[in-house]
């Protein structure tokens, strides 16, 4: 065992990483991807790292051809170096939005590659780990679909909600099964090309009418609110999996994800500072300088109750046929005294974000007076009064 302030990207890097080609195609990326269960591959050129290919770049073009050349479609990665502390990476890797990402030596060679499955074979090996469970940090009430749901109607959720697997539940509302991202990829086929060789549009895709029951894997590897973190890190590094469903007397409680785990590493940072990200945000550079302004606000008002670590916001925009915006907005707060949760909707994102962030006020107000009032229920107290 070891304090997290004793790791950094060297301790925890995978040193023979697969990569690509600038030539390479898009579908010698999906075949690398699914052969060896990874998110991210880096492309070489000369012994350089010049880009990265996600497999989320094939869920979101939906019309991208399989030929199409990966230096097309590569995006600048973000990189660090081998003697950043895992505070920093995992920083880095909620910045950037990245599951994994290219380390590099003083030299400026690349010697590695750390991804979020990396970070998360460390875990049960963190000290101030030691004594948390999965009800500390994951997310209850998560959302489900249906076995007989199909494939689209998955994707467009995981969109939605921001989420790369989503629990899927039998008829009875039992979970039966856990669908990712990968499993839709991997039934990503074209099945007709045009002229220049373009991918047909989703309308001809056999995944259409596809059911999730078709592609979910069964059984789903699950978890107990009362289940250390170092044990669940343990599950999630074994069965190479990036999801766990918290399950309590056949019910549905939460999920625990890599993303909740990073957070969690990330909110050790020796700062005063809270680290808040968004995410989904189309709107322009203004809209979130207002949004971070707002937040800082309130973030003040929660000090004042406890101390805020990480505070998480996720925008969906939703388009009505005459045009017009409406916004969905989910909060997900990580303090030192557990986490919060929030989701609003609105025609206006300010007025959206507001109340999501009065709904986090309340319930942390909530829950002071809740102690308060344990406290004041107390023998000790009653005698001293």
């Amino acid at each position: 065992m070891a304090r997290i302030e004793d790791f950094q990207a060297k301790d925890v890097m995978t040193k023979d990483f697969i990569t690509a080609k600038p030539d390479d195609k898009v579908s010698d990326a999906i075949g690398l991807m699914g052969k060896h269960g990874i998110a991210e591959i880096p492309i070489l050129s000369d012994g350089k790292v010049i880009g990265l290919v996600a497999e989320d770049m094939f869920v979101k073009k939906r019309h991208l051809p399989f030929s199409t050349k990966l230096a097309n479609i590569m995006s600048k990665p973000p990189n660090v170096k081998e003697g950043d502390d895992i505070v920093e990476v995992c920083e880095l890797l909620l910045s950037s939005g990245y599951r994994g990402v290219p380390v590099r030596s003083q030299d400026r060679k690349y010697v590695g590659f750390v991804s979020r499955s990396d970070i998360i074979k460390m875990i049960p090996d963190i000290d101030e780990l030691g004594k948390s469970i999965v009800g500390d940090y994951m997310t209850p009430s998560p959302s489900t679909i249906r076995e007989h749901d199909t494939v689209i109607k998955a994707k467009n959720m995981m969109e939605n909600i921001d989420e790369k697997v989503i629990p899927v539940t039998d008829k009875h509302g039992r979970l039966s099964g856990m669908v990712g991202i990968k499993d839709i990829i991997k039934e990503s086929r074209p099945v007709s090309r045009h002229e220049k060789g373009e991918r047909s549009g989703e309308k001809d895709s056999p995944s259409k009418d596809l059911e999730i029951r078709s592609i979910m894997v069964s059984p789903p590897i699950t978890t107990s609110p009362k289940e250390s973190i170092h044990s669940a890190a343990r599950k999630m590094s074994e069965h190479n999996i990036s999801t766990l469903v918290a399950v309590e007397d056949e019910d549905i409680k939460g999920i625990l994800t890599q993303i909740d785990l990073i957070e969690t590493i990330a909110s050790f940072r020796e700062s005063d500072q809270v680290y808040v990200q968004i995410t989904g945000l189309e709107e322009d550079p203004d809209v979130y300088d207002q949004m971070y302004q707002m937040v800082q606000k309130y973030l003040q008002k929660f000090n004042n109750v406890l101390k805020p670590l990480v505070l998480n916001i996720h925008v969906v925009t939703h388009r009505t046929e005459g045009h017009e915006k409406k916004y969905s907005i989910r909060l997900r707060l990580n303090t030192d005294r557990g986490m919060y949760y929030a989701k609003k909707f609105d025609w206006n994102i300010m007025r959206a974000l507001d109340d999501g962030l009065t709904s986090l006020r309340k319930k942390i107000f909530q829950d002071k007076e809740k102690k308060l009032d344990r406290y004041r229920q107390h023998p000790k107290y009653r005698e001293s009064r």
